[in-house]
């Protein structure tokens, strides 16, 4: 029965950093780079690129800090333009802002941003964005 390990990335930085050293330990007793790998559960490349590091520079060598993209980097909208799209969300029913919709629908979110900011959102977008606002999807109720 195999045992399924979280992805590295979701790990906090405190475990990282025992991982790294870990796998430096590792390899400078003999275990292979793959070995290590299979045991710390991360990729080989990535104790490659440890040991690597490790070997030209040492323990300051070794990266502290995340890779990847920060988090919110690369938006389509700002921290102030998202905040704008939520108060006319809560505040006003699609009619009123000319979109013709009866419901706050997530296309409908869409025509909002293009209409106030002159940007388009993908529809999968639009409810990444309603997820994360706390927008949830109701249905409407009957008469």
């Amino acid at each position: 029965m195999a045992i399924s390990l979280p992805d590295a990335r979701e790990l906090s930085d405190e475990v990282l950093e025992a991982l790294r050293l870990r796998a430096v330990l590792g390899c400078q007793l003999g275990f292979t780079e793959t070995e290590l790998a299979d045991l710390l559960g991360v990729c080989r490349e990535t104790v490659c690129r440890w040991w690597s590091a490790y070997a030209d520079g040492g323990l300051d060598a070794l990266p502290h800090d995340r890779t990847g993209r920060p988090v919110g980097s690369r938006r389509a909208l700002s921290d102030e333009q998202a905040a704008r799209i939520q108060q006319l969300l809560r505040t006003h029913q699609p009619e009123e802002l000319g979109i013709a919709a009866a419901l706050w629908t997530r296309r409908a979110v869409g025509e909002l941003i293009r209409q106030e900011f002159g940007i388009v959102v993908a529809v999968r977008t639009v409810g990444l964005y309603l997820q994360r606002w706390g927008f949830t999807a109701k249905r409407q109720q009957q008469p």
